[in-house]
């Protein structure tokens, strides 16, 4: 790490995703926010890292040395595991039930104590040593568990809660899918859609499979508004859906700060 870097006293968050990078600067009171993105056609890690350097040279505040620094991978390397099946030496195992990876990645997980799991993934490992260049620390976790830990804090202000939950949270170009029943979460995925036939069919393939009723079901969404393509058709499904209050300062991405 260069000692001559440039102090900067604001967070910074970042959201790594295949199709785009958003960037979030906070102040300590939070009373003054930045915030940009660049969206580019689907890539790979090693496209995204070019794409960051590139970035890092326009904007040269990205490398001054932030007070805290966060990184949010959103991918759809992941899996949630139980902790009694959980086993921290190869947590890559429980990827290639599910996911092609490869043998150099190597995997993470974000506990998620409530909830007595952990979400296995695997982060864009690249885009954090290219930060380390610049600050001591970076924090990094995968954008399902702030999803989740998000839905959570939700769910506790809840007056009364549904048999059921359905979340939807909507990015650019994928979305995810969190459902609950009572306090246990018994589905999260997440899937790519290019039309919207293509959402459509995953969404109402899961509800589907797993017997989720209309009712007593309680249906939300975030990332989006009602002008969202797809509300319509989803519509006739579900007699109301609820937006959620959650801020989404983005409009490629999703991003949850």
């Amino acid at each position: 790490m260069n000692n001559n870097l440039i102090k900067d006293s604001r967070n910074l968050s970042i959201l790594v995703s295949r199709y785009g990078l958003s960037f979030l600067l906070k102040d300590k009171k939070q009373t003054g926010t930045k915030f940009f993105e660049y969206f580019f056609e689907k890539t790979n890690p090693f496209e995204i890292e070019n794409n960051f350097k590139q970035i890092l040279k326009e904007r040269p505040v990205l490398t001054h040395t932030f007070e805290q620094v966060e990184i949010i991978h959103h991918n759809h390397l992941n899996t949630l595991v139980p902790k009694e099946f959980f086993n921290p030496n190869y947590p890559e195992k429980f990827l290639k039930f599910n996911n092609k990876i490869l043998d150099f990645d190597k995997a993470h997980f974000d506990e998620i104590a409530i909830h007595q799991i952990n979400n296995v993934y695997i982060p864009f490992s690249n885009i954090n040593n290219l930060l380390l260049d610049y600050n001591e620390e970076v924090n990094f976790f995968h954008s399902s568990t702030r999803l989740i830990n998000k839905i959570d804090r939700f769910r506790e202000n809840k007056e009364v809660l549904s048999l059921y939950d359905v979340y939807l949270n909507i990015f650019h170009r994928d979305f995810q899918l969190l459902i609950y029943k009572n306090e246990e979460i018994i589905y999260f995925n997440s899937f790519d859609f290019s039309t919207n036939d293509d959402f459509l069919y995953f969404f109402f393939f899961v509800l589907e499979t797993l017997k989720i009723p209309n009712k007593p079901t309680d249906f939300q969404i975030c990332g989006v508004n009602d002008k969202f393509a797809v509300m319509k058709d989803l519509n006739d499904f579900v007699e109301k859906w609820k937006f959620l209050p959650i801020e989404n300062p983005g409009t490629l991405n999703n991003f949850i700060p």
